[in-house]
């Protein structure tokens, strides 16, 4: 029998393997807040294809089509801090998504201001749910990111 396929080995190549990711997570100082800023940056090109032209590249609400909509864009870069310091990221996902509650309550400009990115995106995915997800949670992470 080969000897890389000993138990015992096995077991060794494992504690090397994760050794090593718990020496990579406490070299970058935290493997949560690095995995955050990476969906942040992969939501940026998304946020400025689909949200920029309203809220503006840094999100205060001054796209270049503010000024022709009836009601102004929301300032996605003071959520938070409009929300007691903690940003709302269910609300903020739903509203990206096209959550149907939030739709029938909330309107920018007449009965449809803000488009339903949700199933647009869900489009430009190829009607790949988990694409589409990651897509909208990464948007979400972008906006949080904005936060004063």
């Amino acid at each position: 029998m080969n000897n890389q396929w000993k138990k015992g080995s096995v077991i060794v190549d494992l504690k090397r393997v994760l050794g090593a990711g718990l020496v990579a997570v406490a070299v970058s100082g935290s493997g949560l807040a690095v995995a955050e800023n990476a969906k942040a940056a992969a939501g940026e090109d998304d946020f400025k294809q689909y949200c920029a032209s309203c809220h503006g590249v840094t999100g205060v609400g001054d796209g270049p089509v503010s000024g022709s909509l009836k009601n102004a864009p929301a300032n996605l870069a003071g959520l938070a801090a409009a929300n007691g310091g903690t940003f709302p990221k269910k609300h903020v996902t739903d509203v990206v998504q096209g959550n149907k509650d939030y739709n029938q309550k909330f309107r920018t400009h007449g009965p449809s201001d803000m488009p339903v990115w949700g199933s647009v995106i869900y489009d430009d995915s190829d009607d790949r749910v988990s694409i589409a997800n990651a897509r909208i949670n990464n948007i979400v992470s972008y906006i949080e990111s904005l936060q004063k």
